[in-house]
C-alpha cells in the first residue's frame, strides 16, 4: 500500500518583474536592468539614480515622480512612455543627455 506523502507549500518568493506592473517607492540606485520587460507599467517614486537600463521594454509605461538623475537608457523601447515630475538631470537616452537638452530648450534645471 502506498504511503501518504505530505506536501509542504512552496516557500514564498519575491514577485518577479513583469509587464503591466505598479511599482511604488522602489529603490534601484546604481542598478542594471538588461532585457527586462516593464511594458505598460506605472512607476511612481522609483529611484533609478545612476542606473543602467539596457535593451529593455518600457513601451506604454508611465514614470511619475521618479529619480532618473544619472540613469542611462540604451537600446530600450520607450514608445508611448510618459515622464511626469521626474528628475532627469544627467539622464542619458541613447547617448543624448536629456537634462542638458531640456535646459537648452526650456531653461529648466532638469525637472520634467
Amino acid at each position: 500500500m502506498p504511503k501518504a506523502v505530505r506536501r509542504e507549500p512552496p516557500p514564498e518568493t519575491p514577485a518577479p518583474i513583469r509587464p503591466n506592473m505598479l511599482l511604488i517607492n522602489g529603490n534601484a540606485v546604481s542598478s542594471t536592468f538588461a532585457q527586462t520587460d516593464l511594458s505598460h507599467s506605472v512607476l511612481t517614486q522609483v529611484r533609478f539614480f545612476n542606473s543602467r537600463l539596457h535593451q529593455s521594454n518600457f513601451e506604454g509605461s508611465a514614470f511619475d515622480d521618479c529619480d532618473l538623475d544619472g540613469a542611462t537608457f540604451t537600446g530600450c523601447s520607450l514608445r508611448g512612455v510618459e515622464f511626469t515630475n521626474c528628475d532627469v538631470d544627467r539622464l542619458v537616452i541613447n547617448g543624448i543627455n536629456i537634462g542638458n537638452l531640456l535646459r537648452l530648450l526650456h531653461g529648466t534645471q532638469g525637472g520634467l
